[in-house]
């Protein structure tokens, strides 16, 4: 190690003039997974299908273009995408797993959302060779959204990453107003309706965000990160920021996209593994944000065993929801599903240090769905 008297615009604490490098290593991977829009529609009485589920981007990341999900009554879940959209299947984590995974021709393809709420008209052919056809438009005054944490990975029952799908400019599609039209082949599909008015006015359940943030922790890597970073410090490596203190412990990392921010902090910080002797553990506590507001969090677990050290992040903080009106508010207490189901996963990971730092590692669900 060695310890430097020098000035650059990586200190986390300008004011200090000592500053410390170090090779560190760190079994945690954040990122951000951009989406402009997204809608997420309920029917009932199919035979085949619950819900569809239009996606719209515009990144470098997933590219442009829509992608459509489709979700089974057998939990799986069918996914077509125009020619523009990139799909990883390696962290691609719905349902029960995949069914369809088709390129398709959306033709029309328009998914926008105005002061008057939501317009979408999109049909494709599926893989059976049906025309799927959706077509919302509401007319209705313009209302003030709220932010929401989609329950997606309640439904999820081997994961391969841990995402968190918080959407901001979430709202209802009020019934009064609104032009619907939805069919598979022959079939026309029958909108579910939600049981609270929304600014007392009934509402189907059909929701959607004009700005969702998808944030990621820990997908499947081999490898930890492995970093020369400075402390007190930060230093932006694989798209991440790492911000270390005065002991050499990472205490925050986040990342961003053009509009969006994830971070996640560690009280105490999170040690650099080389630096725990065979046989000791290290604990503490870890709190997940987007957009600086607190969505969950849980406890960090470190034991090295010889060459091997063994990583556990175990999620058990529950969503608390704020700025929500009261009978939403409500409504997620008594669904509490919708509040609870991140506390259902853990992520148990080793790092052999002896072997160039391999890694495995995997999400578990505690609660089996």
């Amino acid at each position: 190690m060695a310890t430097l008297i020098q000035s650059n615009n990586e200190l986390f604490n300008p004011s200090s003039s000592v500053i410390n490098y170090e090779k560190f290593i760190l079994p945690i991977r954040l990122g951000v997974d951009p989406m402009k829009h997204l809608l997420v529609a309920n029917f009932h009485g199919d035979p085949e299908f619950e819900m569809l589920e239009p996606q719209l981007f515009d990144d470098d990341i997933n590219g442009k273009g829509l992608r459509i999900l489709r979700y089974r009554k057998d939990k799986k879940v069918d996914i077509y995408y125009q020619s523009g959209i990139h799909i990883d299947p390696n962290t691609f984590t719905v349902g029960n797993g995949l069914g369809d995974l088709e390129e398709a021709i959306i033709d029309p393809a328009r998914f926008e959302i105005t002061s008057k709420g939501v317009d979408i008209d999109i049909a494709f052919t599926d893989k059976q060779g049906r025309k799927v056809e959706l077509k919302i438009r509401e007319n209705t005054s313009e209302s003030e959204g709220m932010p929401f944490l989609a329950p997606v990975g309640n439904d999820i029952k081997d994961p391969k990453q841990f995402f968190l799908v918080y959407m901001l400019g979430f709202d209802f599609v009020k019934k009064e107003g609104t032009e619907i039209h939805a069919q598979i082949g022959e079939r026309k599909l029958v909108p579910s309706s939600f049981p609270i008015h929304r600014n007392n006015n009934k509402v189907y359940f059909i929701r959607y965000s004009s700005r969702p943030i998808i944030g990621t922790l820990n997908p499947p890597m081999n490898k930890p990160i492995i970093a020369d970073l400075s402390f007190p410090g930060s230093k932006k490596v694989d798209n991440m920021h790492l911000v270390t203190d005065e002991s050499g412990k990472v205490v925050l990392m986040h990342t961003n996209d053009s509009n969006s921010t994830i971070e996640i902090t560690f009280d105490p910080g999170f040690p650099n593994l080389l630096n725990i002797s065979d046989g000791e553990t290290e604990k503490g506590k870890w709190t997940f944000r987007i957009e600086g507001a607190n969505i969950t969090g849980g406890t960090y677990k470190i034991l090295r065993k010889q060459s091997i050290i063994d990583i556990e992040l175990d999620v058990t903080q529950h969503w608390k929801p704020k700025e929500l009106p009261l009978s939403f508010k409500l409504f997620t207490e008594l669904v509490n599903s919708f509040c609870k189901w991140p506390s259902t996963y853990r992520w148990t990971g080793h790092v052999d240090i002896a072997k160039d730092f391999s890694m495995t590692g995997a999400w578990e669900r505690k609660v089996k769905k």
